[in-house]
């Protein structure tokens, strides 16, 4: 960065007019001692040294006005210096603030991004779960009925990408069936109904409520990491109907995530060898990474007081700035207080450090 190269460039300055100034110093002070002792020389030559006591005594006062004039010199070149030190100061910390609040900004944007596409899901779940063809198999689950909602569901799957799978359960949390079209291998182990968000969505008490989960391992799925949404598959697909079964959709968190933090972060191919793109979860943990590296460790941010939807930005032990945004959620989508992040490598020497709470 150019205020870098500014300050490094006036440091350089001082370093040579030190030098310099020491180079002088030293110089006269030899000068001076060689005309001292010229001058007891020719003391001791009495008459005949006389003329060389003149030049002895000159050669003095040149010595100790060279080293006034290096120091007069080293005083006031210094005194400019170190006014340009200042102003370089300030106007590296209002440009490193300026590059703070861009990168608050962009850790804000990129997980705004992501809680806008997922705001869709919960659509897409709630919506689907009115199709008639799941109603039918919900409610019974004959094999006419569950090969017509697995025709439904992969046709569904086949334009929405996004989805990894998209499973019909009966309210115990067996497979009624699938849009990927296959077994799933030793499915009465991974019974949906021991997970909390397929509980929550087979009780829900309207149509018009979903449950979300944690991104999390599928166990369903091979251990492919997902995020899955659910409501309850209801009677005659209407708002208040009885539930019959569970529809879950399985976002593919896996494939879409390391897509969206790293291609969709707004930094070119150069900036992302020096920046770092992140989504953190309620817990701070982090659930994408740019560099996918760090999944599931925590990361360290300033704590917030009760009420505040925290931004902001500081500086590791390391130099490392640390620009972080909690989201605001979309719609009636809360976001589930994730997080976004953009760490930026060490670059600035003596960086302030602000420890996270």
């Amino acid at each position: 960065m150019k205020h870098i190269a500014l300050r490094k460039s006036i440091e350089n300055i001082k370093g040579r007019v030190e030098n310099f100034s020491e180079l002088n110093g030293n110089i006269a002070m030899q000068t001076h001692i060689l005309a001292m002792n010229s001058s007891v020389e020719a003391a001791r030559a009495g008459d005949s040294g006389r003329g060389f006591a003149v030049v002895a005594q000159e050669i003095k006062k040149l010595a100790d006005q060279t080293r006034e004039n290096a120091q007069a010199f080293s005083r006031e070149v210094l005194k400019t210096v170190h006014s340009a030190e200042r102003d370089a100061a300030t106007l590296e910390q209002s440009l490193e603030q300026s590059e703070g609040n861009r990168l608050i900004q962009q850790a804000l944007n990129l997980v705004q991004l992501l809680v806008r596409n997922l705001f869709e899901r919960t659509a897409d779940v709630r919506w689907w779960a009115t199709e008639e063809a799941l109603c039918a198999a919900a409610g019974d689950p004959a094999p006419a009925h569950l090969q017509r909602a697995a025709e439904r569901l992969r046709t569904i799957h086949r334009y929405y990408t996004v989805y990894h799978d998209i499973v019909l359960f009966d309210l115990n949390g067996g497979v009624l069936c699938s849009a990927i079209g296959q077994k799933h291998a030793h499915s009465s182990a991974h019974l949906a109904s021991k997970e909390p968000w397929f509980r929550k969505a087979a009780k829900l008490r309207s149509g018009d409520e979903y449950a979300v989960s944690a991104v999390h391992a599928s166990g369903l799925h091979g251990g492919r990491r997902v995020l899955a949404y659910a409501t309850a598959v209801r009677e005659g697909g209407r708002v208040d109907g009885t539930p019959l079964g569970v529809l879950t959709v399985y976002f593919d968190w896996q494939g879409e995530a390391q897509t969206v933090v790293r291609d969709e972060s707004g930094f070119t191919e150069d900036e992302l060898l020096t920046h770092r793109a992140l989504i953190l979860d309620a817990e701070h943990r982090i659930i994408a990474a740019s560099d996918a590296g760090g999944l599931d460790l925590p990361y360290a941010l300033p704590a917030s007081g009760a009420g505040e939807t925290p931004r902001g930005c500081f500086h590791d032990r390391e130099g490392r700035l640390t620009a972080y945004a909690r989201t605001v959620g979309y719609q009636e989508y809360d976001g589930l207080g994730w997080y976004g992040v953009i760490v930026r490598a060490a670059d600035i020497a003596n960086a302030p450090v602000v420890e996270p709470g």
